[in-house]
């Protein structure tokens, strides 16, 4: 057989997973398996926890992935009839762990609550119930102090904690 040689990239080509994505010469953008497949899934909380003790518990393997935002940690298996998928983010200001649905389903409560009985975990494991982009997602964060300005503590903040953490890595502005 021929020994055929690949020629090595060009030198004004970019990493094709270095982000923003399509704008450099490099005609190549390369996503993680992570990143093509979680716009199918179902966020159905968070836990204020990471991964690892999750996949200990369960004795999981955990594997390592990248996205647009950063790298992350994420377990995928399956839980009497649900498919889970647990991520968190390297970056990730809030320090959250999503809980997902690999197959959607119509009682994702049901689903995080079979989730954290077979962890040992109570409700105050859980950073929120329901979707990061929804407003309506349950255990909506108070602001807990006053700040310098006199204004009043425990007032319920009306902003998703999708669209604060969105605020606090510059992805939009504050009053969108």
């Amino acid at each position: 057989m021929t020994e055929i040689e690949v020629p090595g990239p060009e030198p004004d080509w970019q990493p094709a997973t270095q982000p923003p994505y399509y704008t450099g010469k490099n005609p190549a953008y390369q996503y993680s398996v992570w990143e093509h497949s979680a716009p199918l899934f179902q966020m159905i909380g968070a836990l204020a926890l990471p991964v690892q003790p999750v996949a200990q518990r369960l004795r999981l393997r955990v594997e390592r992935s990248w996205d647009g935002l950063d790298e992350l940690d994420v377990v995928l298996f399956q839980l009497e009839g649900f498919s889970f998928a647990i991520s968190k983010h390297d970056g990730n200001p809030l320090g959250v762990s999503y809980v997902w649905l690999t197959q959607p389903h119509q009682r994702a409560d049901k689903a995080l609550n079979t989730f954290l009985g077979v962890l040992g975990l109570g409700e105050d494991a859980v950073a929120f119930r329901g979707n990061a982009h929804d407003y309506r997602a349950e255990r909506i964060a108070t602001s807990q102090d006053a700040d310098s300005s006199g204004e009043v503590s425990g007032v319920t903040l009306l902003t998703s904690l999708w669209a604060r953490f969105r605020r606090a890595i510059g992805m939009t502005s504050a009053t969108q």
